[in-house]
């Protein structure tokens, strides 16, 4: 069992037992480099580059990574650029759904000092929660870039998040790096037996803080077959898991079992396979009878995706919704049904990798500034 818990690279690879897959996971630096060497490098801006004619001042609302790649392109712009962040620390996504093993917290600080150090202003602990927030918005700033993320977690019908012992992964991952950051332990499952719904990189990112916190077993749940998954993430991913008891494929949350005292003590499971009905029919999930299995749980991590950003954000800002959940188009790329208001990352297209949420702040800082140019 671990003395205490491992948050560094380092120390996470030389723990006894590492799954294949988490050593691999720890050992892949393409997101800390992107974000050393590539996320605020500074290329040569176009030729034509609607540059700002007076320093109009912009809010962007969101600190992840598209909230950064876009301030940061608007104060190369020449705008006056605000960021609001609603956690204690910036960085969204990046801050507190990043484990620390991941991305070094102090590499993304010194990034984001750069961009205070050279004017870009951030105001922390700032939600957008009603209609008269976003008006007040509207009557300081020019132009607003929504970079809210999709943050509106899925949910199992009939399983209630209590923060106790059941929690959706982004709040698991939030409180983790907090305790780090604060040199706080309030979010440790050190001794405890640990499920997690997901198969996903979100759940893996659990997986591997559970161990590095000294779990006393982990056992990640994914619905798809290994194969169907394994496309998404590499093509070799089904030979490193086999034999990987800290992950099952095909497999389904049946319901959970508590003590008297009401904790949660197990969880049950049950293969399932995927059949279409007819030739060319979407297949759907079918119980494998008799596969069922209880597993020792005193920890439940939901890890299922999200459903595009809050509902709030849709009330207080007055725009409109996509079919997907989606913060909808105006018409054009990055501009919303509200004018004025633009959208990028996560927000406006879905979940995507941290390269692709900068390039998109970056392009909605350009049409924000086309919009400001007349």
């Amino acid at each position: 069992m671990l003395k205490k818990a491992v948050y560094n690279r380092q120390d996470f690879l030389k723990l006894n037992g590492l799954p294949a897959r988490l050593r691999i996971w720890a050992e892949d630096m393409e997101l800390e480099d992107y974000i050393r060497d590539e996320a605020f490098y500074h290329r040569d801006l176009p030729r034509k580059a609607p540059l700002a004619l007076e320093p109009l001042k912009v809010a962007v609302i969101g600190s992840g990574p598209a909230g950064l790649g876009c301030a940061d392109q608007l104060h190369r712009l020449g705008y006056d650029v605000t960021v609001f962040e609603r956690d204690d620390r910036p960085g969204g996504l990046l801050m507190y759904g990043v484990p620390n093993i991941k991305l070094p917290k102090n590499l993304l600080m010194e990034k984001i000092t750069e961009l205070i150090n050279r004017g870009v202003k951030f105001v922390l602990g700032w939600e957008l929660k009603d209609e008269a927030s976003f008006a007040k918005l509207q009557e300081e700033f020019s132009a607003i870039v929504l970079c809210v993320g999709s943050r509106k977690p899925k949910v199992i019908p009939n399983i209630e998040v209590d923060n106790k012992q059941i929690f959706q992964a982004k709040d698991f991952l939030a409180e983790v790096t907090k305790d780090m950051l604060n040199g706080t332990d309030l979010m440790n499952v050190k001794g405890k037996d640990v499920v997690i719904i997901g198969g996903g990189d979100t759940g893996v990112d659990c997986a591997a803080i559970a161990l590095a916190q000294g779990a006393n077993t982990i056992h990640q749940l994914e619905m798809q077959e290994c194969q169907a998954t394994a496309n998404s993430v590499r093509d070799d991913l089904c030979n490193i898991v086999q034999g990987d008891f800290t992950i099952s494929y095909g497999t389904m949350l049946k319901r959970l079992l508590r003590d008297e005292d009401g904790n949660l003590k197990a969880v049950e499971t049950a293969q399932v396979e995927w059949r279409s009905e007819r030739s060319g029919a979407l297949p759907n999930t079918v119980e494998v009878l008799g596969s069922e299995k209880l597993l020792r749980a005193q920890v439940l991590i939901l890890a299922l995706g999200f459903n595009g950003p809050e509902d709030e954000i849709f009330s207080a800002c007055g725009v409109k919704r996509s079919p997907a959940g989606m913060l909808a188009d105006g018409g054009e790329y990055f501009t919303t049904t509200k004018e004025g208001v633009f959208a990028a990352g996560d927000a406006r297209r879905g979940s995507g990798v941290v390269a692709w949420a900068f390039t998109e702040g970056r392009n909605a800082a350009m049409k924000c500034a086309e919009y400001l140019r007349g």
